[in-house]
């Protein structure tokens, strides 16, 4: 699917997480998208790249405009994993 994803910004590495990170533009579908792929014990990127959420109880982090991607992309930095998941908890603002 990355042929048609434009990297806008990271991969930033969140090894506290465990995780890197990437907000992309997905011109087919004419959106952005806040990606994360899993760190292997030696800090690599497995380059497998995924959004958040998405499951029952979840938005997935797929943004119609680049301001909310960009927005939920930065707080990535100072939000634990419990957080991310409150952050796209349905009925959330």
């Amino acid at each position: 699917m990355d042929e048609v994803n434009e990297i806008l910004e990271g991969p930033a590495k969140h090894e506290d997480k465990g995780i890197a990170a990437r907000l992309t533009y997905d011109q087919e579908t004419d959106s952005y998208r806040v990606e994360y792929s899993p760190l292997l014990e030696n800090g690599e990127i497995t380059e497998e790249w995924i959004v958040f959420g998405g499951t029952v109880g979840y938005n997935d982090s797929v943004y119609s405009s680049e301001e909310a991607a960009h927005e939920f992309y930065d707080q990535l930095e100072n939000l634990g994993q419990d957080e991310i998941l409150d952050e796209l908890a349905v009925g959330e603002e």
